[in-house]
């Protein structure tokens, strides 16, 4: 092995880097470590099969040759057999001292010298960097310090100055609230005193007047009692407020206004008085030329036409009506001339109808395919009391484009219509919310069924003096109509408490539950009718089996919370403990009829006083006396008491009421006996905003009392004096002269009343119903 090792190092250089690149000392480890493991019986054979072998591999696989790459894997030891590595490496200049290096070799030396130069270097600089970011660190930091501390210095002279100017703004403004609530008191005091001082004058003005009424002076010298100065108001405030004034005003007052001077004149022309045209209140003048002008004039405007009741238009009428194209809300409603021609003539031109009422016309089955062919929009259709139409009309509106998107129909005293029209109106209006059939005579259990089989959308359900002869079946069809929120129907004798509990299990939404005269109906309804928890609105007159024990459980309900308006008219069975439940229990009641109840007491009556949210309450026919009369009137909020047939009341009582109740707009007295004139007269002192007054029968009333009230109460709207004998025409006259607003008058049975006294008011007064006792 010496030789040999000694051999080589005899080798020129470049025969040893042949030796290296060619792996010959990798072969020869690989050749003798198989001889040594594998022993074969022939070496020389073996070493050729080894070299044929590696002859044979790829360049990279040559690269991958170990020591035991020539050995069998069942031969293959773990350490190596013989141990060449140090004298191969040696042989093959691993460790020669006398080789040179290639300039291969120095490239990768001076390499791997500049990478450690670089590496101490970076190491070098990375330490001085890092000294030199902690020193910038440490003075920032002192830097940051420094300047809160300069800061906080700063904020607390600021905080200072400021506390003081604080402190003497608080001054100063305590000082300016002094001096603005002495002077918001002084100008309230003020406030105060004149309008004391006005209604002052206006009470002893009118206690002047009542006290020359009872001296007996001529009307014609009492005149109207006056409320102060004339003043141009309207002119003083913008025009939009004038506007709004002046929208509330009919035709004929807006002819009048314009008549006034030339500002009032340029107030009528506004567009928005001339969106809304109600001709209705000038049907007996109307003439078919005079309307069409008014729709010219306002034919660019015009959104809303009232042309109810005038029976003189024509066809004029309708060819201006057409060429309204803005048109949206159109009233027909008891015009005899409207036939199939003119509403052809009409749905012509107006294409964005919505609202159209043809009630109590002779409309045919024509008029219904012009609406299916011109109203793509209409939402509101009426046709009540329209019998010329057959089922075939909604057969048309079916089939037709039009009217697909109505919601509310109206087909009340359509006694024509039978199942198969119904089910045409099922199958036109799939997205209808509200249904009217009021007095439709003929409804039965087939209408009803035919209807609620597609009308899945319906909200509200009107069948009033139509529900005669349904059954339960209808109401068990009702329940698929879980949206009703509205259910009105009278005068049922098969409805029971059963069918009552499947509606309101089935139609939680219903708000509005009018069933008036259903004698099947007991207490225990009340108690499904109270799990009702958006009920609003609850009418059970004339359901002789309710008593206090149903009125009691519905005040237990969810209902009491959201109840507004209760009507319990004639149920006998009612006493005082249900108005003490609903005092109790219902708080946010307004409305409550509790007309011929006899078994409620003054007590019970004096109970409805404490109902802070009472706005109307009716005690037609009940026991009420000057006492409950009184306690009534705490109630605040009333606007309308009906007293019919109440004959206990007095002056005092009345008299007594009116002072705590000056806000009363309604007020019914008819068939109270005992009234006399003082109780008119300081009822007329007190209510002047009294709008409506019923005193039918009141047989001790005589001219003075409408002298009262024609004096004070100036927006009187309508009175009742029927049956009055001691009233005259000087009380009629001077009603007609000094009430400004009234609009109508009803005398019927007044024996004094002459027949000029009744055609002199009818040039002043639009309605005026009479009957003379010589007819």
């Amino acid at each position: 092995m010496a030789a040999v090792i000694k051999l080589f190092l005899t080798l020129e250089p470049s025969l040893r880097f042949y030796l290296r690149s060619q792996r010959i000392a990798e072969i020869y480890e690989a050749l003798i470590s198989s001889l040594i493991v594998c022993q074969p019986k022939d070496p020389f054979a073996w070493l050729i099969s080894c070299l044929t072998e590696y002859h044979s591999l790829s360049s990279q696989e040559k690269v991958n040759v170990n020591w035991d790459y020539f050995i069998p894997e069942v031969y293959k030891p773990v350490n190596r057999p013989i141990n060449v590595e140090s004298s191969l490496s040696y042989v093959f200049a691993v460790c020669d001292d006398s080789l040179e290096p290639s300039e291969l070799q120095i490239g990768i030396a001076i390499g791997h010298y500049k990478s450690k130069i670089q590496r101490n270097l970076f190491s070098a600089w990375l330490r001085f960097y890092l000294t030199r970011l902690g020193q910038k660190r440490s003075l920032d930091r002192k830097l940051q310090a420094a300047d809160e501390y300069y800061r906080e210095r700063c904020l607390n002279s600021y905080f200072r100055q400021w506390a003081q100017w604080v402190s003497q703004r608080l001054a100063r403004q305590k000082a300016a609230v002094c001096h603005i609530r002495h002077c918001s008191e002084t100008y309230q005091i003020r406030t105060i005193l004149n309008e004391w001082n006005l209604v002052a004058q206006q009470a002893r003005r009118t206690r002047d007047y009542f006290d020359r009424i009872e001296r007996g002076e001529d009307s014609q010298q009492l005149g109207y009692l006056g409320y102060g100065e004339a003043r141009d108001e309207l002119s003083l405030l913008n025009r939009e407020a004038a506007v709004r004034i002046l929208a509330y005003l009919d035709v004929a007052d807006l002819a009048r206004c314009a008549q006034v001077c030339r500002n009032w004149k340029m107030l009528t022309q506004s567009s928005m008085l001339w969106a809304k045209l109600d001709l209705h209140q000038t049907r007996k003048v109307l003439s078919d030329r005079l309307a069409m002008r008014f729709i010219q004039r306002a034919r660019p405007f015009l959104q809303h036409l009232n042309l109810r009741q005038c029976d003189r238009i024509g066809r004029l009428t309708f060819v201006g009506i057409s060429s309204c194209k803005n048109l949206q809300d159109l009233n027909l409603s008891e015009c005899p001339t409207v036939n199939d021609e003119a509403i052809r003539i009409i749905t012509d031109g107006c294409h964005i109808l919505l609202y159209l009422n043809l009630s109590h016309t002779d409309i045919t089955d024509q008029t219904f395919r012009s609406l299916a062919r011109h109203c793509h929009f209409l939402q509101f259709l009426s046709v009540a009391y329209a019998r010329q139409f057959s089922d075939r009309a909604f057969v048309y509106l079916s089939n037709g484009r039009g009217c697909r998107k109505l919601t509310h129909l109206d087909v009340s005293g359509c006694t024509q219509l039978t199942p198969v029209g119904f089910e045409a109106i099922a199958d036109a209006f799939r997205e209808l919310e509200t249904l009217v059939m009021d007095d439709v005579g003929n409804l039965s259990d087939r209408h009803i069924q035919s209807l609620c089989k597609r009308m899945n959308h319906l909200k509200h359900i009107s069948m009033w003096s139509s529900a005669r002869r349904l059954s339960g079946f209808s109401f068990r069809h009702m329940t698929a109509l879980t949206k009703l929120s509205v259910v009105k129907f009278d005068s049922n004798n098969l409805i029971t408490d059963e069918h009552l509990r499947v509606l309101a299990r089935s139609c939680p939404e219903i708000c509005h539950l009018s069933m008036t005269d259903c004698i099947s109906v007991t207490d225990t309804c009340m108690r499904y009718i109270g799990t009702l928890k958006q009920l609003r609105v609850l009418n059970v007159a004339d359901c002789l089996l309710i008593s206090d024990t149903g009125i009691k459980a519905l005040t237990e309900g969810a209902c009491q919370a959201r109840l507004r308006e209760l009507n319990l008219t004639n149920c006998m069975r009612v006493s005082d403990s249900s108005i003490t439940n609903l005092l109790r229990k219902c708080k946010r009641l307004a409305y409550l009829k509790l007309c011929y109840l006899d078994k409620i007491t003054e007590t019970g009556l004096e109970l409805i006083g404490q109902m802070e949210q009472l706005i109307l309450v009716d005690l037609t026919g009940t026991q009420s006396s000057d006492t409950s009369l009184k306690v009534l009137g705490n109630s605040g909020h009333l606007r309308s008491v009906t007293l019919s047939s109440c004959r206990k009341i007095t002056d005092l009582g009345l008299t007594k009421f009116a002072t705590t109740c000056p806000a009363l707009e309604h007020l019914n007295l008819s068939f109270c006996a005992q009234l006399s004139d003082n109780a008119i007269r300081s009822m007329a002192f007190c209510c002047k905003y009294l709008t409506t007054l019923n005193i039918c029968s009141c047989s001790l009333l005589t001219d003075m009392s409408l002298q009262y009230l024609s004096g004070v109460c100036k927006y009187l709207y309508e009175i009742d004096i029927s049956y009055c004998q001691l009233m005259t025409d000087k009380g009629l006259k001077c009603l007609g002269d000094n009430s400004a607003y009234l609009k109508r008058v009803i005398v019927i049975e007044c024996p004094n009343i002459s027949r000029n006294a009744i055609d002199h008011l009818l040039r002043k007064i639009p309605y005026v119903q009479y009957q003379y006792m010589d007819i």
